[in-house]
């Protein structure tokens, strides 16, 4: 939809797509008519495709839209972000595994296809949970369902092709699981990277876990304001 059809003084918002039953929003992007969009799937499916006119037509606001994307039975969409020259597709699982892959092992097709693997899930590594694309200069925010967030730099996670499974990125035990990432630029307190986190359930905030030790005489840890998060296998590739 062009952006201007979005200059509404109306305080209470104005709809940007028209919901169809079951379907929901999952991102929403700025885009020019040179991007590429990406799209995966929660079973690790992806498909990449130009939003030109051509290919992804303007449509007005109150409009559900065109296929991006087909599923197989039980898959649905899980991600979509824009491609940048020289990026990765970060890819992790809610068992704690991540991996990244250069966005320019995609090439670029028309869309309403099933796309090609993004990642290979095995039932031991857990469900995809997130997948993004970032430099490898950006850092990594995954947040465990115990209050847990590590930081981390994307350059940090090896660079692997699409159909492999990645490596460890955070032990989340037995009974916790990943439950979002976000992507973040690089900041300046670099040296404070790979440090875990835990969330305040009342403030919001998190801290280190030396922050315990604070009024035991211990120097205190910094207090940083926790990023906002956004949020089984295929047979193989097939278009």
């Amino acid at each position: 939809t062009r952006l201007e059809a979005f200059d509404s003084p109306r305080s209470g918002g104005i709809i940007a797509i028209n919901l169809r039953d079951g379907d929901e929003l999952i991102s929403a992007q700025l885009v020019d008519e040179g991007a590429d969009l990406l799209l995966v799937s929660a079973k690790g499916m992806s498909a990449r495709f130009k939003a030109d006119d051509e290919t992804l037509r303007p449509m007005g606001r109150d409009t559900s839209g065109v296929i991006g994307m087909k599923f197989r039975d039980g898959d649905h969409l899980l991600a979509m972000d824009t491609v940048r020259e020289g990026a990765f597709v970060v890819t992790v699982t809610d068992g704690g595994y991540a991996k990244r892959t250069p966005v320019d092992d995609w090439s670029t097709k028309g869309r309403g296809i099933l796309g090609v693997r993004a990642m290979k899930l095995v039932e031991e590594r857990g469900s995809l949970v997130g997948a993004l694309v970032a430099l490898e200069d950006d850092e990594l925010y995954a947040i465990a369902s115990d209050g847990v967030v590590i930081r981390t730099r994307v350059a940090d996670i090896r660079a692997t092709g699409r159909d492999t499974m990645g490596v460890s990125l955070m032990n989340v035990g037995d009974d916790n699981a990943i439950v979002a990432v976000a992507r973040g630029e690089a900041g300046d307190d670099e040296d404070d990277l790979d440090d875990e986190l835990e969330v305040d359930a009342e403030t919001g905030d998190t801290t280190t876990p030396t922050d315990a030790g604070a009024d035991s005489g211990e120097a205190p840890s910094v207090t940083v304001e926790e990023p906002e998060a956004d949020g089984p296998p295929a047979t193989g590739d097939q278009e």
